[in-house]
């Protein structure tokens, strides 16, 4: 199954240390890579249907706005990222299920996923853009 939170503990506390050398400990490091995991999932799926990934500065403004973020603007943005989270982990296991048994996947599909995580890239966008 694919997912973008660490399984284990174990796993955690080496994301933690690591990203704690870099200034970044805690939430908002989770919050920041969870949103790159996004960006990534979203970039595969692009290139996947021949287009080039498409840009944006949704984690720099997350990565600025984050300190100063109240809690309800925190947990706002964790249901938002945990659900668009969920639909590329979906998407992008259907599509290597269907791509390992030879098929591949109809245009209108492709284009589904894309807007689905291009949608809720943007909706995170706009929370911290605020």
């Amino acid at each position: 199954m694919i997912h973008f939170i660490p399984e284990s503990a174990d796993e955690a506390s080496e994301v933690d240390a690591a990203e704690a050398i870099g200034g970044h400990a805690g939430p908002y490091a989770e919050a920041v890579a969870r949103l790159a995991s996004i960006r990534q999932a979203l970039a595969c799926v692009e290139q996947f249907s021949g287009e080039a990934p498409s840009d944006s500065m949704a984690e720099a403004k997350l990565a600025a706005a984050w300190p100063g973020a109240s809690a309800a603007r925190q947990r706002v943005y964790d249901a938002r990222s945990t659900r668009t989270a969920a639909a590329a982990a979906a998407g992008l296991e259907a599509l290597a299920r269907l791509h390992d048994n030879g098929g591949e996947p109809h245009a209108a599909t492709l284009e589904r996923l894309k807007r689905e995580l291009r949608d809720g890239v943007n909706s995170i966008d706009l929370l911290f853009s605020l």
